[in-house]
């Protein structure tokens, strides 16, 4: 009943503006006993016309009526013909039903709009004289047919709809405010092969260099994407993606976009930021055939994906930036420590032996350039080669002296 009661709130605009149609249509065709005896009656009326104003012009006592307008008219054509059969208002309040079951986006309205509007022309057909029971069959197989599936829907729509901690906390984050309802969602986490998984920190999520045939979605807590060639932890991750809505949730999501990604290999490491991180996974070809039939959740995963593509633009941008930054920092730093060593060796004092002069740098000079390398954090190699400049080893300069021949 309550369905059926919705579905004609959610009609009623299609009533305001199809009934006077069908009102109209139906004076044309159902007044004076149809429309093959539409031309004779017009016939009989002018003439009966014509002759009614010969006979006012001919007689001046005559008094004249007062005259309906057309509309007037027309509408109580229609009063009797809905008098002397009924049948043909139920035909048409059931075509009214059915064209407005076309026009409903919830596929339960449509097909209860379209149970009464089958029922209408069962109506009709039944009061033909004789009774056609041919199309009164026919609708009846529509009416079983529409009864079956709305029944099916409604237990699909009525089943417990009670959510576990996570699934709530997904629903809320990502879903809800997408339109998605709750018997929606339920179907989405029913899927075969959606799992809810907890990591504790550190364990692995997503191994690198495998293809990744499902698409994850964090729930709670924090992942984080690693270089595969660095030991785990030892490094800044290279971004993460979080539960929250804060930034990006899924992984492996272009493949719901772009199916060539799904032969390649996952070139990075997703392991769990958090204890009590949780995940859900679902397999990339059942979650894109639910997408493709439901559009409110396909909006909702979308929207995920256009969130972690923002975020994705914004770390590359940050990342180039950085990278910039710090070619610039590790240019400056180099040039003051090249400046710094060609100093100390301008600087150094020279003591003559037997196998040649002595270059010996000053032992302030020689600790603050080594404070100033740990503090900069200066590479051996890159300390090494700024030293070959000027034709010192690195052991020479550990030492703080060098030995050239004389000439």
């Amino acid at each position: 009943m309550t369905v059926c009661i919705t579905s004609f709130a959610f009609a009623a605009p299609a009533f305001v503006f199809v009934a006077p149609a069908f009102a109209f249509a139906f004076a044309f065709v159902s007044g004076d006993g149809g429309l093959a005896r539409m031309l004779p009656t017009a016939r009989r009326r002018c003439v009966s016309a014509a002759a009614s104003s010969s006979s006012s012009s001919s007689s001046d006592t005559s008094v004249s009526g007062p005259k309906k307008s057309g509309i007037v008219a027309s509408f109580n054509q229609v009063v009797r013909s809905a008098k002397s059969d009924p049948g043909n208002v139920v035909m048409n309040m059931g075509a009214i039903l059915s064209l407005s079951g076309f026009m409903m986006s919830d596929v339960m309205h449509l097909r209860a709009l379209s149970v009464c509007g089958s029922i209408c022309g069962i109506t009709f057909n039944i009061s033909r004289k004789p009774p056609q029971y041919n199309a009164v069959m026919w609708g009846l197989v529509f009416v079983s047919v529409n009864v079956y599936h709305l029944y099916h829907l409604y237990l699909e729509r009525t089943e417990d709809m009670t959510f576990n901690s996570n699934e709530m906390l997904l629903y809320t984050c990502h879903f809800q405010d997408w339109g998605v309802e709750p018997w929606q969602f339920k179907k989405l986490v029913k899927l075969d092969g959606c799992q809810f998984r907890s990591y504790k920190k550190g364990q692995v999520v997503v191994r690198d260099g495998q293809p990744l045939d499902h698409v994850l979605m964090v729930v709670r807590g924090e992942v984080s994407a690693e270089d595969p060639n660095v030991t785990s932890g030892s490094q800044p991750p290279l971004y993460t993606y979080r539960g929250d809505g804060r930034n990006g949730c899924v992984i492996g999501g272009t493949a719901l976009v772009d199916s060539t990604v799904r032969s390649r290999k996952y070139p990075n490491r997703i392991t769990a930021a958090e204890d009590n991180t949780c995940v859900v996974t679902w397999d990339t070809d059942k979650l894109a055939s639910v997408m493709s039939n439901d559009k409110e959740i396909e909006s909702a995963v979308l929207h995920a994906l256009y969130v972690e593509l923002i975020q994705g633009l914004r770390r590359d941008r940050k990342n180039k930036k950085h990278t910039g930054l710090h070619v610039d920092q590790m240019t400056d730093t180099l040039l003051e420590f090249d400046k710094m060593v060609k100093s100390a060796i301008k600087d150094a004092s020279t003591e003559r032996s037997k196998k040649g002069v002595w270059i010996k740098l000053r032992p302030e000079q020689k600790k603050s350039i080594r404070l100033y390398a740990l503090d900069e954090r200066i590479t051996t190699s890159q300390r090494e080669n700024l030293l070959s400049k000027y034709g010192w080893t690195l052991d020479e300069w550990d030492d703080g002296a060098k030995l050239t021949v004389a000439a």
